[in-house]
């Protein structure tokens, strides 16, 4: 009970009880409004960036700005559905960016608390170092940087080098949890550069005296996963993906990195996926083919090179009624989620 002595004792209505709060940093829950809400609400909206588009603005940066003032010369793929103040982002928790390196360049080491995924879009005789090892990358490839892993990438051919970035820098930061460090400093940097054989070939295989080393697969060979698909091909497929393989760490058995899955998936000709929704947001990137996806009733035409954003919760299916394949690598925040305990799919 309130007393003469008690500030409280002028609160006398509801009114002056909403005054007064604030200057104690309190607030009434029940006031609040999306705290709590029967479906997961974001801003994020269904989006497809055009390669055409991307590809010509990352070359003409090439053309003004070096490797060496950029660090790296990317471009962010921005959600639309961004707030101004916020940190660039395909989806709530996914960062995704077109990268370009040019021949001769190296981007210099950094290292950084987000992991980071890269499919190959175009180029050959690039390559990353991660921790030491020298791992070439060829078009459809996909590398693996993870967390904490001091890396650079350079270009030893003639042409420029294109891929896509996936990291999960978005979720990072909303954990508070990002750091980076960029260059060597003293005792401290990446290891000396040296080749690897940690590929991770058809059907998981890898050399026995790798094994329990405490290392890990580096890079996805594309040619290993479209012999998968051409064993796969006569089989019924998912329903909601049609044949879809899921980049695995062959020593854990789990997702690349605890944060991302990855996949690849064949859509065959003719295919039309049913409808489907789940609490993991996912980035597509089309390696091969055309197509379109209806996403919450909006629908993206896409083409190859082509990017684009499935929001958290979003209805999605994919259409390919051409005559011939359509490859899509895409990259979901589910492990995360799962981990969490958050993770949740509704299907037709």
């Amino acid at each position: 009970m309130a007393t003469a002595s008690d500030p409280t004792s002028a609160i006398t209505s509801l009114e002056d009880l909403y005054r007064v709060l604030p200057d104690h940093a309190l607030a009434p829950l029940w006031t609040m409004t999306g705290a709590l809400t029967p479906r997961p609400v974001t801003q994020m909206v269904p989006h497809v960036w055009r390669w055409e588009d991307a590809r010509r603005l990352i070359e003409r940066a090439g053309d003004l700005i070096s490797a060496e003032d950029a660090d790296r010369r990317v471009l962010a793929f921005v959600n639309p559905g961004t707030a101004e103040h916020e940190l660039a982002r395909a989806t709530d928790t996914l960062w995704a960016a077109i990268q370009l390196v040019l021949p001769g360049e190296v981007a210099p080491p950094h290292r950084h608390t987000p992991a980071a995924l890269r499919f190959i879009v175009e180029g050959a005789d690039g390559y990353t170092v991660v921790e030491g090892e020298r791992v070439p990358m060829g078009v459809g490839d996909m590398t693996v940087t993870p967390n904490w892993a001091w890396h650079e990438h350079g270009n030893a051919g003639d042409g420029p080098m294109l891929w896509l970035d996936g990291l999960d820098v978005p979720m990072v930061a909303s954990l508070r949890a990002v750091f980076a460090e960029f260059g060597a400093s003293e005792g401290s940097g990446p290891p000396p550069a040296r080749a690897s054989t940690r590929s991770m070939r058809s059907g998981e295989l890898l050399p026995r005296h790798a094994v329990g080393r405490g290392g890990r697969t580096l890079t996805y060979r594309y040619e290993d996963a479209m012999a998968s698909f051409d064993a796969l091909r006569d089989e019924e497929g998912s329903p909601y993906d049609d044949l879809i393989l899921e980049y695995r760490d062959p020593q854990t058995g789990g997702p690349v990195v605890p944060t991302m899955s990855a996949y690849l998936q064949l859509l065959r000709p003719g295919t039309h996926t049913r409808a489907h929704r789940h609490t993991a947001s996912v980035v597509y990137h089309v390696a091969e083919g055309t197509g379109h996806s209806i996403v919450d009733g909006v629908r993206l035409d896409w083409g190859k090179g082509d990017t684009f954003a499935v929001p958290v919760w979003a209805e999605h299916e994919h259409v390919n009624e051409s005559g011939r394949d359509a490859v899509l690598f895409s990259f979901s925040d589910a492990p995360a989620l799962e981990a969490l305990g958050l993770l949740r799919t509704q299907e037709d």
